[in-house]
């Protein structure tokens, strides 16, 4: 079975804080829009309608800027796509190509937007090893300006315009909240590895618990770790790549501690050797909580439900 596959788009030729209370969990439909997702394989699959054509299938991923589309299904849309393909960066040791594009309406639910901009790119092989078909990837030209709720455990994701003010608190394990950046990628600073810090990159589009790029191996001075752990296949815009499967002691988000996870280990040449990151967050980690991703205010809280 095909593990781990972490998506991040982007043209090659483009460009411990955490003391905050959470806030009430809203589902009253006219406070925001609440759509269902499937949960398959551990990723957050939505029904999008593009151009009023559709339902398809779509990830929603922290981890890809712009959004992406496949590109037959976009041929098949009648999207106008530039002249002249990119190479695009991302997990596989392949080469892709991505042609710009606009989405001009995507409809997600009671979800509207206009003019989404896109990559138009060959999604076969994540749509292959996920083991669904695959029309695109919600990122972050979606996502920025709003603030979205991913609640896990209700298979429910929530938009809003704007989202209550959080108050002081000190971080626990039941509820964390965290100041990110934005670099390409969701970035949290507030992230230890066996005791280092690291920076995290936040990405609901990774099926994975935790990720170490090669740098961050060297940084942790896991090498000999990583030449005994299991070899993996993991899946990217470009295609396949060889990564390892082991652990590391602990790793820290926040106010949450976890002992002895699981650690997918990047392969060198696979697409993470030049990251602003070291350990990508993933949802085998984020799926016992309720995520806020506020992009207004560039935080992040993960509560765990009540009930």
């Amino acid at each position: 079975m095909i593990k781990n596959i972490s998506l991040c788009l982007a043209f090659c030729v483009l460009l411990a804080f955490g003391c905050w209370a959470g806030v009430a969990q809203v589902r009253n439909s006219d406070q925001g829009v609440e759509v269902p997702f499937e949960f398959y394989r551990n990723e957050v699959i939505v029904q999008v309608r593009v151009n009023g054509k559709g339902p398809f299938n779509m990830l929603l991923d922290t981890g890809t800027d712009p959004s992406a589309v496949d590109l037959t299904a976009a041929r098949e849309l009648g999207l106008k796509l530039e002249s002249g393909g990119h190479p695009v960066t991302g997990g596989g040791s392949s080469a892709n190509v991505a042609y710009a594009t606009k989405l001009p309406l995507v409809e997600l639910g009671g979800l509207t937007a206009k003019n989404v901009s896109a990559l138009a790119v060959d999604l076969s092989k994540i749509s292959e090893g996920l083991g669904k078909p695959l029309a695109g990837v919600l990122g972050h030209s979606l996502l920025n300006g709003r603030v979205v709720q991913i609640d896990y455990p209700h298979r429910s994701v929530r938009f809003y315009a704007t989202y209550p003010a959080v108050k002081s608190q000190p971080n626990t394990a039941s509820l964390t909240v965290l100041r990110f950046r934005y670099d390409d990628n969701v970035l949290i600073d507030d992230v230890f590895v066996n005791g280092k810090k690291i920076v995290g990159n936040f990405d609901t589009g990774s099926n994975g618990s935790f990720s170490l790029t090669p740098a961050a191996v060297s940084y942790l001075g896991l090498e000999d770790e990583v030449s005994r752990a299991a070899v993996t296949t993991g899946v990217g815009y470009n295609g396949a790549g060889e990564n390892r499967q082991g652990k590391v002691s602990n790793v820290t988000v926040g106010g949450i501690s976890v002992d002895s996870p699981a650690v997918t280990f990047f392969g060198k040449g696979t697409g993470r050797d030049r990251k602003p990151w070291g350990v990508n967050i993933g949802n085998e980690f984020l799926k016992d909580f309720v995520v806020t991703i506020d992009y207004p205010r560039k935080l992040i809280t993960l509560e765990r439900p009540r009930n």
